[in-house]
């Protein structure tokens, strides 16, 4: 049986579900497939918190787009009668003094807030273990708290936002898995799904997260995906992990990769992850469970960091799948060889935040159009050597 629409958008993580939400709004006919239920299970987008922060070092151009994506979030709470971003703030904890070498990232952050004219709130030691008694101010003596930032319930939020496409006329259909791509004289007409179904289209976006350099193998030397531990800990004291106790917190992150999220009542849980390297997985066929040695390293860190939880019940683990490109930086473009064909992926572990943007950055690609935002995120070409550019990611030799 073959489906027609304006435009089929393939995956419906939140690269997917957003593009659906703005092209809808654009008048455009469109339907998503995806493999599973949204949100999938495994997807990248399929988790309780994400970060909201517009601390981005000394980037410039992703400061100003999650400063504007923070009225997004104001915005969608509204919208959808929900708390979908709660602002609990954001510490970033530092090893040693503010002005350090070791520091880059924080001090341009601090840098970029002033200049914005945000007010910091810069804690030596005493002032720190005093506001936040939990950190060990020992391993971190210097602080800075910006109140706006915070987290998204980010499963949550991609249910809530497939729901809205729906009521804006998207058709989505979920347990269809994209096979094949029908090229026809250089120009993509349909797509062909595992379950034998061919959906046919004027244009096809394909946001199918760590699958999509499987579909568009012109892609794998660009991207690739990685695999980051996750880990929910029963805090003893749930109180003194609650805000305005704990916020979001990065603890040396550039040069650790450790952050965390305050305690989630519903799950009874504090959320802490790690931003790194992490490992390069086949997401179809690879293990995603965390290692022995990966729990032995967060145990560590929780020793060092916040003895308190030193010894909590760690409940649940997932290793998050990241679609990596080699610089960091969103792949949102039109196939430079086949019409008919956006690509949208590329999260690289800070697309969540994004979200009120990811559509519009999408949809003005699929008009031949370039956001103010877009440039970056155009197709190029990278080599091995490609710099990591995200300087809050604990990235090893800055090369993935």
């Amino acid at each position: 049986m073959a489906h027609t629409s304006d435009i089929l958008i393939i995956g419906g993580g939140i690269f997917g579900v957003t593009a659906a939400v703005e092209l809808a709004r654009r008048r455009y006919a469109v339907t998503l497939i995806n493999p599973d239920t949204i949100p999938h299970h495994l997807a990248a987008s399929t988790d309780v918190t994400k970060a909201v922060r517009m601390e981005y070092g000394a980037d410039t151009e992703y400061f100003r787009m999650v400063e504007e994506c923070i009225d997004g979030w104001h915005a969608w709470n509204a919208l959808f009668g929900e708390t979908l971003y709660h602002e609990t703030g954001f510490l970033m904890l530092c090893r040693d003094a503010l002005d350090s070498d070791r520091q880059t990232f924080e001090r341009e952050s601090c840098r970029h807030l002033a200049e914005a004219g945000y007010p910091l709130d810069h804690m030596q030691a005493t002032a720190l273990k005093e506001r936040y008694p939990v950190v060990n101010t020992d391993t971190y003596p210097e602080a800075n708290y910006n109140p706006r930032a915070g987290y998204v319930a980010s499963g949550r939020v991609v249910e809530v936002l497939a729901g809205y496409a729906r009521s804006l006329g998207v058709r989505i259909v979920e347990g269809q898995t994209a096979r094949q791509l029908i090229i026809d004289r250089g120009r993509l007409t349909g797509v062909r799904t595992r379950e034998g179904q061919t959906f046919s289209c004027g244009h096809a976006v394909v946001a199918a997260g760590a699958h999509t350099p499987l579909l568009v193998p012109e892609l794998r030397a660009y991207m690739r995906a990685t695999g980051h531990p996750v880990f929910w800990v029963v805090p003893p004291e749930p109180e003194r992990y609650t805000p305005p106790h704990f916020p979001v917190f990065t603890a040396d992150i550039s040069n650790t990769g450790w952050y965390g999220f305050p305690y989630l009542p519903g799950y009874g849980v504090v959320k802490i992850a790690r931003h790194s390297n992490g490992l390069t997985l086949d997401p179809e066929r690879d293990d995603r469970r965390v290692t022995d040695a990966e729990i032995k390293e967060f145990r560590a860190f929780l020793r060092e960091t916040f003895p308190g939880l030193a010894q909590a019940s760690i409940v649940y683990t997932r290793r998050c799948l990241y679609t990596d490109t080699l610089d960091g930086h969103f792949w949102i473009d039109r196939h430079p060889q086949v019409d008919g064909l956006t690509v949208s992926s590329g999260g690289s572990g800070h697309g969540m935040k994004m979200a009120p943007l990811l559509g519009a950055l999408t949809a003005d690609r699929v008009e031949g159009q370039v956001h103010r935002y877009g440039q970056r995120h155009l197709w190029r070409h990278l080599s091995p050597d490609t710099v990591q550019a995200e300087q809050a990611r604990f990235v090893k030799n800055r090369t993935l």
